[in-house]
């Protein structure tokens, strides 16, 4: 499984570099469209936040949990939102090098930010 407990194919999360995140196949699961999708309330992540979330220098990256082990979760502040982000990527190359597929996002969970805040 490429996603394990402390890394990505070798590479340590904190190692990972998320230069280009390409959002162009993310289809229904636009995260400018999640609040609609979800019917709730929450905010909506434009993908540029995202992206600006998983480039912040203090984010928080780890397996996703996906049966495949094919993506990563990061959570990072976005300026430009005002609030910090959870994003699932996956990797274009392996191992990974800096070319992502953007798969969806939202604004983080109280637990996220937690996590994060505590340099998890």
């Amino acid at each position: 499984m490429p996603a394990g407990e402390l890394d990505y194919e070798g590479v340590p999360y904190g190692d990972l570099v998320f230069e280009d995140i390409d959002w162009s196949e993310i289809g229904e699961h636009d995260p400018a469209r999640r609040s609609e999708r979800k019917g709730s309330s929450e905010p909506d992540v434009a993908t540029e936040w995202a992206t600006e979330a998983c480039q912040d220098e203090r984010r928080w990256v780890r397996s996703a949990g996906s049966k495949s082990g094919l993506t990563v979760k990061v959570t990072g502040f976005s300026s430009g939102a005002g609030f910090a982000v959870t994003i699932i990527v996956a990797p274009k190359d392996h191992p990974p090098r800096t070319r992502w597929w953007g798969a969806t996002a939202w604004a983080a969970k109280p637990s996220e930010i937690k996590q994060y805040e505590e340099g998890q």
